[in-house]
């Protein structure tokens, strides 16, 4: 082999796995086994990448704040990360750059009273981001009741921010994030 080559099993071209066969042989079963390995250090990889989670907030308090209770969290074996916002606006043009969000917490109020819920609308229908989970939490909850905004919007949860404890939050994002991810790990 030259100097600076590597070797690569002959079923792997290209970076991918490609399974050849051989009759009246046990090559068969040991290529089995390597992709069962490469399978699993894939998910070990998994594991590792954050959920990447959007604060849109116009109160820089609450960014600081959520993080703060969020620090050292892990939803299904994998940290948190945050990206942050200010505005609707802002928020939209984040989504629109294309870089993976998991989780958006938005606000309803911020360049206006209902900035937010437009945000939610942009999101789903103008950006196509329909599977992305949001979470609207709000510190004016008269403006408009949760239940009518679950009805209308999109939304993977809902929380007023004046009841909203460090406990809450955790669960609302847990749940959010899918299946068997309730029970949130870490400090």
């Amino acid at each position: 082999m030259r100097q600076g080559a590597t070797h690569r099993h002959p079923a792997q071209i290209g970076g991918t796995l490609r399974p050849h066969y051989w009759a009246g042989t046990d090559l068969g079963d040991d290529l089995i086994a390597v992709i069962e390995d490469l399978a699993d250090d894939d998910a070990d990889c998994r594991s590792d990448t954050p959920w990447r989670v959007l604060i849109a907030d116009d109160d820089h308090s609450v960014h600081e704040a959520t993080v703060a209770a969020l620090a050292g969290q892990r939803i299904e074996d994998r940290p948190l990360s945050f990206l942050h916002a200010y505005s609707a606006r802002e928020t939209i043009s984040l989504l629109a750059a294309g870089d993976p969000v998991h989780l958006v917490l938005l606000d309803v109020v911020m360049e206006s009273p209902d900035a937010g819920l437009h945000a939610v609308n942009d999101i789903r229908e103008n950006l196509g981001l329909r599977d992305l989970k949001i979470v609207i939490r709000t510190g004016q909850p008269g403006l408009a009741s949760e239940q009518d905004i679950r009805d209308r919007y999109a939304i993977d949860g809902y929380a007023n921010k004046a009841e909203l404890t460090r406990s809450m939050l955790r669960e609302v994002i847990a749940a959010a994030l899918g299946p068997g991810s309730a029970t949130l790990e870490g400090a």
